[in-house]
């Protein structure tokens, strides 16, 4: 009986100490998401070269997508890679949302410019 028991406690001292080491390294082998950073950096840059912040749902995404990029960096300084990588994707689509709500914005804003000229126009006689 004691036989058993020493062999059985030695197995369960083995398979929890195996155990503990590959959590150990499949934790700590995530590697840090640069490329996902360059890519939420380049749509953040985007959505403010496009005026993001001029339009009020545009700007809502951008300051969000500024302060995902912010959590993420501090995520990759606390080390957990993969939740900050998750973060990045947020970011990257907050940045894209707000490039095509200030592009929409800038879209309507011309069409509606084009109408008002061409009723200008209607009313002046030069097109019918």
């Amino acid at each position: 009986m004691k036989l058993v028991t020493r062999t059985t406690s030695s197995f369960t001292l083995v398979l929890v100490a195996c155990t503990a080491a590959l959590g150990s390294v499949g934790c700590g082998s995530y590697p840090a998401p640069q490329e996902r950073m360059i890519a939420s950096q380049s749509s953040l840059r985007a959505a403010q070269e496009v005026g993001a912040q001029n339009n009020p749902q545009a700007a809502l995404h951008l300051k969000l997508a500024q302060e995902q990029i912010e959590e993420a960096k501090q995520l990759m300084n606390d080390g957990e890679n993969k939740r900050a990588e998750f973060v990045l994707l947020r970011a990257g689509s907050d940045a894209e949302l707000a490039v095509a709500l200030a592009r929409e914005a800038s879209a309507r804003a011309d069409a509606q410019k084009a109408l008002d000229e061409l009723k200008q126009l209607k009313a002046e006689g030069g097109v019918q």
